[in-house]
């Protein structure tokens, strides 16, 4: 009975700790809006400059070493407001176009699955380019790749969100790693139940 006890206690002790890492996973929401600490602001016109205006925005050294990460361009009449996604990190993130989502005020860049940017060095570039300013600027070094990233209030009313894009540095080191999905770790729970029960039964 010592045994079937201290297994019970066991199993449940792995249960809470998987319930609350799932928890800890659920995703949350970076706020950033024209007026958040840190955003700059510029008028550089209709053109996108990307990557040199992200290299001038931070006074960076324009050494090559940014890579685009991550780029969804707004889509007129694209069901839901979903942009249209590109570079290296493509498949993981999707961004959702708001407020309208055929003249965006607003974006909601989330995590899908698959590998996840890392920073601290990351920059978000948004982009309008028919207003003043035609960009803003935000450092991600606080991001930790897997909150979404809920943009709102951008040019309300008067111009649009064209695209929005995360740069960071192309430093030549190993893949990014495999972010656990919580559905992989609700299975993994289900396993350790089931095998207490089945254990408790040959009891």
């Amino acid at each position: 009975m010592k045994i079937l006890h201290n297994l019970q206690s066991s199993l449940k002790a792995t249960l809470l700790a998987l319930t609350l890492g799932l928890i800890s996973m659920q995703a949350h929401a970076l706020l950033l809006t024209p007026s958040t600490p840190g955003m700059i602001g510029a008028n550089l016109g209709p053109a996108n400059c990307e990557v040199g205006c992200v290299y001038d925005a931070f006074g960076l050294t324009n050494d090559g070493t940014l890579a685009l990460l991550y780029k969804s361009e707004q889509v007129e009449d694209a069901p839901g407001g979903i942009g249209n996604d590109s570079g290296s990190f493509a498949s993981s993130y999707q961004t959702t176009f708001s407020n309208t989502a055929d003249d965006p005020a607003d974006a909601l860049i989330a995590y899908l699955s698959g590998p996840s940017i890392s920073c601290p060095e990351c920059y978000l570039a948004i982009k309008d380019g028919n207003m003043d300013p035609s960009y803003y600027f935000y450092n991600l070094e606080d991001w930790n790749g897997t909150d979404d990233l809920d943009l709102q209030g951008f040019w309300p009313g008067n111009g649009a969100i064209s695209h929005v894009s995360i740069w960071g540095r192309d430093d030549g080191g190993p893949p990014p790693q495999e972010t656990p999905e919580p559905g992989m770790l609700l299975l993994l729970a289900a396993g350790l139940a089931g095998l207490g029960l089945a254990r408790r039964r040959r009891i």
